[in-house]
């Protein structure tokens, strides 16, 4: 079987890294204007990356580190003496990425993220005044939006980003990356957006907005660093990850369970929890859990957190029961609708 053919002989259908290139130098020409990319995965990637790093001056231990990013395969980006870096691998193992097993879905992703930090206002570190967390809800904002309007993803996809948000914060100490409010604002649509025929410039706008409505309050952050400390020491002592993550998730139970049904940190803590739930076996970056989520402690857990919730579309499972982005009967109807739609506080 030739390389980029099916079993049948059929052309294989591929992440572009050159298409998508040539797209978002068309649709921001000047915030991509300085941006070097380069597709880790081709067999020139280490004299390009070379050629970059001198070129914004870096050290060699700063190269070094650059290449220890292309080494796990991971997406990176730098910045420096003017000059800007977008390097991600287009091929990946089969387990890698945002959506394992898709391999073409999970580039395009990396690609848009990585895109989305440059040229979303605020959201680059060298030229924010914003937090780690806003950068990345902007960034999976602006990603998702790209991918609908492209036709890669789906509602779905949004979804499944989303969940994986949720199973990342459980199997490492990271809180930065959980933007799933943002990525299930994108499928719940509360304003009921167009997402298709939204411009270049409007993309921008609502990466921008989610970010703004959705990064972690002060409350919130809190008390998942809290429960983030759990995984940190759990560690240190040499305890299994299985039963750490479990003790993780007793903590978001209480979470849940103590704070208003209206609240951001009940959101959130329900939203980890009922994606672990749903079966009690997940992975990331290399690692593997199981947690026997069919006793009655975590049946009666399950059960309480659809109580509470009533009305409220956590994780967007009431909105994947339709495929459509768009509610037909949800549109405001005159000037006066519109208007009052726009300054309604962004909310789900």
């Amino acid at each position: 079987m030739a390389q980029g053919e099916t079993q049948d002989g059929t052309a294989k259908k591929g992440f572009d890294f050159e298409a998508a290139v040539a797209d978002a130098r068309r649709d921001y020409p000047k915030q991509t204007e300085k941006i070097t990319f380069i597709d880790t995965s081709s067999p020139d990637a280490d004299e390009k990356l070379l050629a970059w790093a001198n070129m914004a001056g870096k050290n060699q231990r700063q190269f070094d580190a650059m290449m220890q990013h292309k080494e796990s395969n991971s997406a990176f980006a730098g910045e420096g003496n003017g000059h800007k870096l977008i390097a991600l691998p287009t091929r990946r193992g089969p387990d890698e990425g945002a959506f394992p097993g898709d391999e073409a879905k999970s580039a395009y992703f990396s690609f848009q993220h990585e895109l989305g930090h440059f040229v979303v206002p605020n959201a680059h570190a060298t030229d924010s005044d914003a937090s780690t967390e806003h950068r990345e809800h902007a960034a999976d904002t602006f990603a998702v939006l790209r991918g609908l309007k492209q036709g890669v993803f789906s509602k779905a996809d949004v979804v499944t980003l989303g969940d994986g948000r949720c199973i990342a914060m459980l199997l490492t100490q990271d809180i930065t990356h959980l933007t799933t409010m943002s990525l299930d604002a994108v499928a719940i649509n509360p304003k009921n957006i167009d997402f298709i025929s939204l411009s270049e410039k409007d993309v921008l706008k609502i990466a921008q907005k989610h970010a703004d409505a959705f990064e972690m309050s002060y409350q919130a952050e809190s008390r998942f660093a809290s429960i983030q400390g759990i995984d940190r020491r759990g560690r240190a002592q040499g305890r299994p990850l299985d039963e750490i993550v479990e003790e993780k998730m007793m903590k978001l139970q209480e979470t849940a369970m103590s704070s208003p049904a209206h609240s951001q940190k009940f959101y959130l803590a329900a939203r980890v929890l009922n994606t672990a739930l749903e079966t009690g076996h997940f992975k990331y970056a290399g690692q593997e859990v199981k947690v026997d989520v069919t006793t009655d402690y975590w049946k009666s857990v399950k059960e309480a957190l659809h109580t509470k919730a009533g009305d409220r579309d956590i994780g967007a499972r009431k909105a994947l029961q339709t495929e459509e982005l768009t509610r037909e009967g949800d549109k405001p109807s005159n000037f006066l609708q519109r208007v009052k739609q726009s300054v309604t506080p962004l909310k789900i």
